[in-house]
């Protein structure tokens, strides 16, 4: 007697035709093979088990004691695989359930919020999670159905669909201005405050800009160095310096009249920004209407943000990537 292995699945569901049949020709006919598989497949429980399960007769076939115990397994075995497949099915079919999105920081402060709400109202039955996370994460690993990424996907075994592009520009309050005065030139840059993003080099600190095609380096001087879009937003809010936003981050600054554009025939860096994800096929019907949502949306958001905040040269672009 074996005492360590798991019973054969396919001789537990023979096993359980002949008992609800009660003949191996019905239990044959109902699996759709020979007789003598049926036999075959008892005997084997039988000899695993080390127990007789069936008494044989002409005309019969009794259950055992120990028959009559297993017949009951054999039948917990068979309705969890007929529950199986409308199960998953349901699962592929339905709009309900968990959804993991991660973002970074500073894309889950400014842009997710009023997307995330109509989402709720749009479709109520998703259960959301948004991860805020700076560091490149393992998807499929970490679980995760859906990141916005910056700039670059990383991993080609993803699926990777354009929103739009975001860009930088030069901001600072107006109280900073009416107080150290509004610079003209790019030389003029370095007699200011700047509120510097941590992946600036500490060691030559500079902003490389670019007007008409035309690119240069400002040397800075550091007031504050941070890796938070929203913390270098509200200290030049505060009128601590200028600094470098997506329009994103200053938008609603500037719709309130916080910050100001300084420069403004001059940008920073232009980026793409993709919805990622793992690739699946077919993909379940809560992910389809996800992406149905919030692609347009996320578009319209950075296309509206780069009006408000003055990037005029991203004016179209996110348009296009949503075709």
């Amino acid at each position: 007697m074996e005492t360590n292995s798991l019973l054969s699945p396919e001789a537990l569901l023979a096993f359980d035709a002949l008992a609800r049949l009660g003949s191996f020709t019905a239990a044959a006919d109902h699996l759709g093979c020979a007789k003598s598989r049926v036999s075959v497949l008892v005997r084997e429980l039988e000899r695993e088990l080390g127990t007789v399960l069936v008494l044989r007769t002409t005309r019969r076939v009794a259950l055992t004691e120990a028959g009559e115990r297993l017949a009951r397994h054999a039948r917990v075995l068979r309705e969890t695989l007929e529950r199986a497949r409308p199960d998953v099915q349901a699962a592929q079919d339905c709009v309900s359930g968990p959804l993991q999105i991660s973002a970074t920081a500073s894309v889950s402060q400014f842009l997710l919020p009023p997307l995330l709400a109509e989402l709720a109202v749009q479709l109520p039955q998703l259960e959301i999670r948004l991860e805020v996370e700076n560091r490149l994460q393992d998807l499929v690993a970490d679980g995760i159905d859906f990141c916005i990424r910056t700039r670059r996907v990383h991993d080609e075994a993803l699926v990777a669909r354009l929103v739009g592009f975001a860009g930088e520009a030069l901001y600072a309050s107006p109280a900073y201005l009416a107080r150290h005065g509004t610079p003209e030139s790019l030389c003029d840059l370095v007699c200011h405050r700047a509120l510097i993003d941590d992946e600036v080099d500490a060691c030559d600190p500079h902003w490389r800009l670019t007007r008409q095609g035309e690119t240069c380096r400002s040397a800075l001087n550091v007031a504050l160095n941070c890796n938070h879009g929203s913390v270098l937003a509200g200290a030049a809010v505060a009128g601590q310096g200028i600094t470098l936003l997506p329009q994103y981050c200053s938008a609603p600054h500037v719709a309130r009249g916080e910050l100001v554009r300084v420069l403004p025939e001059w940008s920073g860096e232009q980026w793409p920004i993709y919805l990622v994800y793992p690739y699946r096929q077919p993909q379940p019907r809560k992910y389809q209407a996800f992406i149905e949502f919030f692609l347009p949306r996320l578009t319209q958001s950075l296309e509206m943000s780069a009006a408000v905040a003055g990037l005029t040269e991203l004016a179209g672009t996110n348009e296009k990537a949503a075709l």
